[in-house]
């Protein structure tokens, strides 16, 4: 077994956990807007169900004490893993417990006229509605005891996450050569890079099979609004995954068998003091507490944490409803395109960085003014984000206190349900409705059906099946729309360029020329459009800006990603190597208590107050549908700029406090001497500075030789 007691070895496993562990972050999050409709819980209060992990960690403060007397890291290390796991499964338990309130009340029905009117002006069936979700009083039907397991098993995973973030990095930077801690810190960071990849594909596989696999009803497939995913296959899955790779962790020994590395020094540092009171004083947590807080570079170094991880758990969280309603992608894609453009920069950024950091050897002064030169940059960008975006979508209704009102007049007889959206888009390109309902739609017409050509013979031939390559995609058109005609009349507005080409100007086998286009355009100008289509209307230049944005988004990414390595090492370095876990345990559970905890949480409350629509559900309104996307854009991005700007001014501090601090090894010579308070400190030969976080930091004159 000794022969597997290497860095190398450690390194396998260690990241192998950390892409493991991406995927359980990334996962969960693919699963939120099903767990909402699983759990009967809004958007807002899923907040409060992933605060578990938060809270575990905050709670994790009455164990510090213990950071400081583990000798065995690994162990708990492995320990942690298991508890993550065991949350994992238990986060599972309720697709086997509680059953689903949505599969059980949604509408049913085999009559094929019903279900061909469906959703529209009059129609008896509206698969969307939800009235029938509702409980007999009219309130929300919540499953607290589903809800309250998952809570508990994010709550475990929380456990786990603090054993795992304490001692597995620190292990690791004990274990490794000074020379070499930058690039083996950068492939840590790679590794749990990797995992999100992984996670979102795990997600979207789940998604796209039946809650109950191999049992969906006739008719139901994904996209339809009663369609439940299989949220909970991923779980146990990689819970299963973490047992596997951690179990081998618990078998490392407490130091790798290496000379020149920090956890050596510390065991020779121990086998020096002369009494049994010296050992108890050395591993006493007080004491150890008392040298973090007296240490005014970490101190700054902490707090300058906590504002950016405050800054960007908020903007990271809400990024993909940003991209999805400022920039009208879809849900699933605006996930994977934020995510998977995200891995790539950042990871190119961290073996970069982390490769220049230990080839030039950089001093920590010129580390933390990297960071500092990073935070104005990234004020920079933000404040242009705020400038530049899309405009808001045109939904048809009236606006009463800052809100929409979608039942109008033209619509009041169709005697729509309170349903969930399903946006349409008139053919005038510009104007959309809350559903074909609420559009005033009598007719559905699926053009896949009726868009026949004939070959010589005369035989009929589907020309959009032929065409089509790979999944067909539905071509379908409502018709017959009165508050789309009645839009179109009072805002006067005609039969777009793109619908001009697409169904007038069918003769043409190629691009029509722009003179026919503009000419046919005018004779329809005064024609009220009566037609719409799925989907919201293209907002004009939009993809453009969002090109210009996600390549904007990817340098600021690699950019990013340089500093962390840098802002790791200082903070590793900062501090004696007796206190590194406890250091780590201090900012879990502080990050935890005054960063990510709070961040989502007001971060979502400023965007709410953006919102324009709401979905009503029982009563209540739940999540937002449309914002005011200048409003959304000036809100996130302000407030990430103003936070960040708090912890520029901390790196500032950062730099002035770095001056004497050493990132990489000393000379093989270095001596162990004994201070006048009776601690060990190192001292080079020929220098008489005295190398430890609470002597060079705090400058006090007894600590001089």
């Amino acid at each position: 077994m000794q022969f597997f007691a290497s860095k190398k070895v450690y390194m396998f496993f260690y990241g192998v956990i950390g892409i493991i562990k991406g995927m359980q972050y990334t996962y969960l999050s693919a699963m939120l807007s099903t767990l909402e409709r699983k759990f009967g819980i809004k958007s807002k209060e899923t907040a409060y169900l992933m605060s578990g992990n938060e809270i575990a960690q905050i709670l994790f403060l009455f164990f510090l004490p213990l950071t400081v007397k583990v000798k065995k890291r690994p162990f708990w290390c492995g320990i942690g893993m298991v508890f993550t796991a065991l949350g994992l499964y238990m986060m599972a338990l309720p697709h086997f417990l509680t059953g689903y309130n949505q599969l059980d009340t949604m509408v049913k029905t085999d009559n094929k006229a019903d279900l061909a009117k469906q959703g529209l002006c009059g129609a008896d069936v509206h698969l969307n509605s939800l009235e029938g979700a509702c409980a007999e009083d009219g309130s929300r039907v919540v499953d607290w005891l589903g809800l309250g397991i998952v809570f508990l098993g994010v709550a475990m995973t929380g456990i786990g996450n603090s054993l795992f973030w304490c001692f597995g990095m620190v292990y690791l930077d004990d274990n490794t050569g000074k020379d070499n801690s930058p690039f083996m810190l950068s492939l840590t960071f790679v590794f749990r890079l990797i995992g999100p990849t992984f996670g979102y594909l795990l997600g979207a596989k789940c998604l796209t099979t039946y809650v109950y696999p191999g049992q969906e009803p006739e008719g139901l497939e994904e996209g339809d609004p009663r369609w439940i995913g299989a949220w909970w296959i991923g779980f146990p899955i990689i819970a299963t995954l973490l047992i596997i790779f951690s179990v081998p962790l618990m078998f490392f020994p407490e130091r790798l068998p290496r000379a020149d590395t920090d956890a050596s020094r510390e065991m020779k540092e121990a086998e020096n003091l002369l009494s049994v009171a010296q050992k108890k004083e050395r591993d006493a947590f007080l004491p150890a507490l008392k040298r973090l807080l007296s240490n005014k570079l970490y101190i700054w170094n902490f707090f300058s944490s906590i504002f950016y991880v405050f800054a960007f758990m908020g903007f990271g969280t809400f990024i993909p409803k940003y991209i999805e309603y400022q920039f009208r992608i879809r849900a699933s894609r605006s996930s994977g395109i934020a995510g998977s453009a995200g891995t790539a920069a950042k990871a190119i950024g961290l073996v970069v960085s982390g490769w220049i950091v230990g080839k030039f050897k950089f001093s920590a002064r010129t580390l933390s003014g990297w960071n500092v030169v990073l935070g104005v940059f990234y004020f920079s960008v933000l404040i242009i984000f705020s400038i530049v975006g899309c405009p808001t979508s045109d939904m048809y209704g009236t606006m009463t206190e800052g809100s929409y009102n979608v039942s109008m007049d033209c619509n009041l007889a169709c005697e729509c349900p309170i349903s969930r959206m399903q946006p349409i888009c008139s053919k005038d390109g510009v104007t959309n409705f809350y559903s074909p309902c609420h559009a005033g739609c009598l007719e559905k017409v699926d053009l896949d059906q009726i868009d026949f050509e004939f070959d010589e013979d005369e035989n009929p031939i589907n020309k959009t099946e032929e065409t089509s390559k790979g999944k067909k995609k539905k071509n379908i058109v409502y018709r017959e729309c009165s508050c789309v005609s009645k839009a179109s009349t009072d805002r006067n507005t005609s039969l777009s360029k793109h619908w001009i080409e697409k169904d007038i100007l069918t003769n043409f086998d190629h691009q029509p020329p722009q003179s026919i286009i503009d000419e046919t355009y005018n004779k329809w100008s005064n024609i009220p459009v009566e037609e719409a289509t799925p989907g919201w209307c293209e907002v004009p230049g939009c993809k453009k800006s969002f090109t210009y944005w996600i390549i904007a988004m990817g340098v600021l990414s690699i950019l990013a990603s340089t500093g962390r390595v840098g802002n790791v090492l200082v903070a590793l370095r900062c501090v004696e190597v007796r206190d590194k876990s406890l250091s780590f345990a201090f900012q879990v559970v502080f990050m935890s208590l005054f960063a990510m905890l709070p961040s989502p949480i007001i971060f979502g409350s400023i965007i709410d107050n953006t919102c324009l629509l709401w979905q009503e559900e029982c009563g209540e309104t739940t999540n937002c549908l449309l914002y005011d996307t200048d409003a959304l854009r000036q809100a996130l991005m302000l407030t990430t700029a103003g936070i960040m700007t708090l912890g520029v001014v901390c790196d500032i501090a950062v730099v002035y406090y770095a001056g004497d601090l050493k990132i990489f090894g000393e000379d093989d010579n270095n001596k162990i001497i004994q201070t006048k308070l009776g601690e060990n400190m190192l001292q080079v030969p020929g220098n008489n500075m005295i190398y430890g976080s609470h002597v060079s930091l705090t400058k006090d004159s007894i600590f001089k030789q």
